[in-house]
């Protein structure tokens, strides 16, 4: 596997190396970085960056690789014949995290915040084959219309991977601009297995409602800045693996608006989004600061390709693992409201754990 030769040689030299594939795209990337990546200083511009990859954290400045080198590379792999065995419940961190639940239904409550997202992480040993390259090529495989990514830079340590479904900021080069609204989240499979159609799904007004709060706050952001021609799509109901989730899609012609500087402006105003975050965003942050006891790091930043091709395509950083030496932290998070259910907010972390779970624990 040359490509895992390539990985494998660049962090021995010290080079930031990422690899990635596009959802539904029939080739992968492998971007080096020979410097070990940079930290872009406060105030940068999208517009202004060079060709490259750009990882950004749930708070803080972003990492950039520069593009010195680029390979791509197909992704042929098939998924696990194995039937996957769930990792067991961890009590203590059960009992933790709905108490954070229950900690933000009050403060909802009271006001003013209206939603915040929390997470939590599950810490599992890695099978003792685990290789990253072979880790990327089952995830592709299982997950087809996901964002597939493992990246490695000096001054994070460890290995970020992730297949996430959801789109922060995309430009092709006739000048699309995409972003998605995604919230809700219920199993995909049935009590037997048996994968749930997207036409089956049926929502209930609290992932409605949470969904709708994503939405509104990709609008406002469009008011902020004076933009009123854009096509809605949705929502909809899509399936990615193991879930399904509530999605609209919002596009903008950038090259018809003349409105080249429209994917930095957004990308600005929606990090960290109200999927990852909360309403009022402010608040939000606040309280996950106050709340969580472990530290977020790349987990729902975003990371991709940045002015490749003259394209750009960032993707929230969900379904997310740091690969630690032999051990594997698997982050996912939920949104809480006030109709919030602790106990099925657990759940519904157990679910996203195990998006990348069935994978890398076969």
């Amino acid at each position: 596997m040359k490509q895992g030769l390539a990985w494998e040689e660049g962090i021995a030299k010290g080079a930031a190396v990422a690899a990635w594939r596009l959802p539904h795209g029939e080739k992968a990337f492998l971007l080096q970085d020979f410097s070990g990546g940079t930290i872009l200083e406060e105030g940068w511009n999208l517009a202004n960056v060079a060709s490259g990859f750009l990882a950004v954290p749930f708070i803080g400045l972003p990492y950039f690789l520069q593009a010195d080198s680029v390979t791509s590379f197909p992704l042929h792999s098939v998924e696990s014949s194995q039937p996957f065995v769930a990792p067991a419940e961890n009590p203590v961190k059960k009992t933790q995290f709905m108490t954070w639940v229950a900690e933000a239904i009050q403060a909802i409550k009271q006001g003013p915040l209206q939603k915040v997202v929390l997470s939590r992480t599950d810490e599992q040993d890695l099978p003792a084959d685990f290789t990253v390259m072979a880790a990327l090529e089952e995830l592709g495989a299982a997950y087809p219309n996901a964002f597939v990514c493992a990246l490695s830079i000096p001054a994070l340590g460890g290995v970020w991977m992730c297949a996430t479904p959801e789109i922060l900021v995309e430009q092709n080069a006739a000048g699309i601009f995409r972003t998605i609204s995604l919230a809700g989240t219920q199993s995909g499979v049935d009590a037997d297995g048996v994968a749930i159609s997207a036409s089956q799904a049926r929502w209930s007004q609290k992932e409605i409602e949470e969904q709708a709060f994503v939405s509104r706050y990709i609008i406002d952001c469009f008011k902020k800045i004076r933009l009123r021609e854009y096509t809605e799509i949705g929502p909809k109901t899509i399936s990615t693996g193991n879930l399904l989730h509530l999605r609209t899609e919002y596009i903008v012609d950038t090259k018809a608006m003349d409105f080249p500087q429209l994917p930095g402006l957004m990308l600005g105003l929606l990090h960290p989004t109200s999927a990852v975050c909360g309403t009022p965003k402010q608040e939000a942050i606040d309280f996950i600061s106050a709340t969580e006891s472990h530290d977020r790091s790349m987990y729902s930043g975003y990371v991709g390709p940045v002015n490749l091709g003259n394209a750009t395509h960032l993707f929230v950083n969900l379904r997310t693992v740091e690969i630690r030496g032999t051990k594997a932290v698997f982050y996912a998070g939920c949104g809480i409201t006030e109709d919030s259910i602790p106990e099925k907010e657990w759940q519904e972390t157990q679910m996203k754990c195990q998006t990348l779970q069935r994978v890398l624990m076969q």
